[in-house]
């Protein structure tokens, strides 16, 4: 009887193997995950952005990340902590006016190269979870020489923090989804349709406000980035915080 060819129950397929969760556990770390996570989240969006996705570009089976990075909660706020690292470093020089200018714009800039962080860092719990010790340092260090200590110290951080995080996170928010130019001529149309009689004021402003101004725009800050009106923002906080420190001290 003619002897019959065994085949191999199992064989190794062509090409480079799939890590395994112990082998990947070795040579990942949480630093690279956080690095490819953020590029992810730059390629397609936050709302999209998931483990398995994260694993597949890694080449890794999701359980490898979990030992690195428990939750995606905790992958997104470490996303957020990667974008924002270096803010509160090289300050310029002189008054703490032109420092606190200077940390608000770096901040403004280090969130306008990754725009699709804007929601994750408008929400406090994912910051407060990868909080920047450097970041908030310089800052407290600038209240203390606006002559602000104790509550009054407390209450200028969450104000500077809120001045901050609000503009640019305000700037940066996106239209809805759907086609722009659907989007775009039903921001015109309601603009259009401002009564002069009912509403004066706004009337009369409304061909300078539209696409502008926050509430009467249509192209995301990404896009029509609004400069002129950040720069307003930081003279009005600045010029507050000055007043209020006054205030206080008499």
């Amino acid at each position: 009887m003619k002897a019959t060819k065994q085949v191999p129950a199992a064989r190794r397929s062509v090409g480079r193997p799939r890590k395994t969760a112990a082998s990947a556990g070795e040579s990942l770390g949480r630093d690279q995950i956080l690095r490819i996570a953020l590029d992810l989240i730059d390629e397609n969006g936050l709302a999209t952005f998931n483990i398995r996705t994260l694993a597949t570009r890694l080449g890794v089976f999701p359980s490898a990340i979990y030992w690195h990075v428990p939750s995606r909660d905790e992958l997104v706020s470490g996303t957020v902590a990667l974008a924002l690292d270096g803010v509160g470093a090289g300050l310029p020089e002189g008054s703490w006016q032109v420092r606190l200018a200077a940390l608000l714009r770096n901040f403004r800039a280090a969130l306008r190269a990754h725009p699709h962080l804007a929601p994750a860092v408008a929400s406090e719990l994912a910051y407060n979870a990868v909080f920047d010790a450097e970041l908030l340092d310089r800052l407290v260090e600038i209240l203390e020489d606006a002559r602000f200590e104790g509550n009054d110290l407390v209450d200028s951080f969450n104000a500077a923090v809120a001045a901050m995080c609000g503009f640019a996170t305000l700037e940066l928010s996106t239209p809805p989804d759907g086609p722009s130019q659907e989007w775009e001529q039903a921001c015109r149309e309601r603009i259009d349709a401002i009564e002069p009689a009912q509403h004066p004021h706004l009337a009369r402003y409304r061909k300078k406000l539209q696409n502008r101004a926050f509430l009467l725009r249509w192209s995301g800050g990404k896009e029509k980035p609004l400069d002129s009106g950040f720069e307003a923002w930081i003279d009005v906080f600045i010029r507050g915080l000055e007043s209020r420190s006054r205030a206080l001290r008499r």
